[in-house]
């Protein structure tokens, strides 16, 4: 039978080898020096008064049902943990000697005359739950939470440096996992975040350190993490990361927020126009390379569709003309419903397109990275899910310089003096804009003004995927359809087919007859004239 003490006077000492229990009403009192032993479980119905100690000595897991009230003092020594139920509050120390104490859904609230001892590798406060713990604040300082996940001890510091501290806390939980709204792109990133809390803390500069357990805590890595901060939307640099102590730090200009570790990168979402598939009437590009008919099923993957589902630019014969830097793994499609037919037509793919990412160095910028992306029927320029912003990996924010390639036009650029800024939030850049002539270099020699509604679209034509459009002299586009894309026979038809050779982007490659390629190569970039060069202009 199990032993139930219920306690309504005042005692120095105890041991109680089954449960503790303090009615509603009772004065438990701790004297000072004083330790009550439980080995069994604690149910608290008023505060645990005196400033002796509590001692969580048990076997098997204990549970301290503290239901809102505190405890003076409070030692964990139970290799199988004790589990929080209620919300608690220590009022001076909270020792570690073995195990963890889980807050599950509780709050764990430490006073500001209180402190923590003990804490290392699997002994700590564990925030299993929605539970936080809370460290009360009278005045700026560092306060280090003894958090952890697992059996990994991962501390998280605050560091704060003037202010006002009215009834004020600082809190955190330590989160087992890769961080929810981490880029789907990033591959060397925590297995595990800092939540951040604070209240009543006004005009203060606050800190947050994260310390986490490497290997087991790391995926990827280590030495390209970078740490950052998550505010619920976006992320935020943070201000230094070390390697060799294995923290993570950030300024935290918000009461709330994730403090983690993961990749640096960029995001940019632009936009651009190809002339093979630009319908001047209606402002959109044909998609025909995914859907011959026409005919939209939202949701369903048109059975005609010829868009690859990986990078074409990293196979025959358009890797020999297009070259990938600082980027070694090849995209593919998230899913083959990236190129279903969607309920907004104007966002269904068109094809494949190549972007560089160089410097803003005038002359002399440089490619720091490229990446395959998609085209969407309005221009926008989306990464391999066929929505998101496009993703640069390890590349610092900053200003850049972007081109936009494709494996038939001529690219289209930004100047390098008038770089655009980027970061880890998306920024848009609108190559199709006719106000943006001046960053693009001179239009007509650079791309074409087009359509009803004037809009800046990449010359089309570009066969050969050399630097010039022409139809007559050297290494021009209509000898090589012919010689490269049909074999030398100028009846040969191509139908359904993804080749370079279909410069009007409508599946088929031909010589002769209805909308051949050669009528189009001669009538749309070179307007009739037989003679004219379309060259690529390009930044040095």
């Amino acid at each position: 039978m199990k032993q139930l003490i219920t306690i309504g006077v005042t005692l120095l000492s105890l041991s109680a080898q089954a449960q503790l229990v303090v009615q509603n009403g009772a004065t438990f009192f701790i004297d000072a020096g004083a330790t009550v032993t439980v080995q069994g479980d604690v149910t608290a119905s008023a505060n645990i008064s005196g400033t002796g100690k509590l001692l969580m000595k048990g076997t098997t897991l204990q549970n301290l049902n503290l239901n809102g009230f505190s405890v003076p003092n409070l030692e964990i020594d139970n290799a199988s943990h004790v589990a929080l139920g209620g919300a608690g509050r220590v009022e001076g120390v909270l020792t570690f000697t073995n195990g963890k104490l889980q807050l599950g859904a509780n709050n764990l609230t430490v006073s500001s005359a209180g402190s923590f001892t003990g804490a290392a590798a699997g002994k700590f406060v564990e925030t299993n739950g929605t539970g936080e713990l809370r460290k009360e604040l009278t005045a700026a300082g560092s306060v280090t939470l003894p958090l952890g996940v697992g059996s990994d001890y991962t501390p998280l510091q605050y560091q704060l440096t003037g202010g006002t501290y009215t009834s004020a806390f600082v809190a955190g939980r330590a989160i087992n996992g890769g961080h929810p709204a981490k880029h789907p792109r990033s591959t060397d990133f925590l297995n595990n975040y800092w939540s951040l809390n604070r209240s009543g803390v006004a005009g203060a500069t606050v800190t947050a350190v994260g310390t986490y357990v490497d290997p087991s805590d790391v995926t990827g890595t280590e030495a390209d993490l970078r740490s950052m901060t998550y505010n619920g939307s976006a992320w935020t640099l943070g201000s230094a990361q070390d390697n060799a102590a294995n923290t993570v730090t950030a300024a935290v200009p918000t009461n709330t927020g994730d403090l983690y570790a993961m990749n640096r990168f960029v995001l940019v979402s632009p936009k651009a126009f190809l002339q093979g598939a630009f319908n001047t009437t209606t402002g959109l590009m044909s998609d025909l390379l995914r859907n011959s008919s026409g005919a939209y099923t939202p949701g369903s993957l048109p059975a005609s569709n010829l868009i690859p589902t990986s990078d074409p630019y990293r196979t025959s014969p358009y890797s020999s003309f297009f070259t990938h830097s600082n980027n070694s793994v090849p995209e593919a499609l998230t899913s083959t419903a990236v190129l279903n037919d969607l309920a907004s037509s104007e966002n269904q793919i068109v094809d494949w397109i190549f972007l560089e990412l160089r410097n803003n160095v005038t002359p002399g910028n440089t490619i720091q990275q490229t990446r395959s992306a998609l085209i969407q029927r309005d221009g926008d320029i989306v990464d391999i899910d066929g929505v998101s912003p496009v993703y640069f990996k390890n590349i610092d924010a900053g200003n850049y310089a972007l081109v936009v390639r494709h494996r038939n036009h001529l690219a289209m650029s930004q100047n390098p003096a008038n770089a655009i800024g980027l970061s880890l939030s998306s920024t848009a850049f609108d190559f199709t804009n006719t106000a943006n002539t001046a960053l693009l270099g001179p239009a007509g020699a650079a791309y074409v003004q087009t359509g009803t509604s004037l809009k800046n679209v990449m010359w089309s034509g570009n066969g050969s995927m050399n630097n010039n459009v022409r139809y007559g002299g050297p290494a021009n586009d209509k000898d090589y359809l012919l010689s490269t894309g049909l074999s030398g026979n100028a009846a040969t038809v191509l139908t359904g087919v993804y080749n370079v050779n279909d410069l009007n982007l409508n599946r088929v490659v031909r010589y002769g007859g209805p909308t051949n390629d050669k009528d189009f190569l001669l009538n749309t970039p070179l307007i009739t004239n037989g003679s004219l060069t379309r060259t690529q202009v390009l930044p040095n």
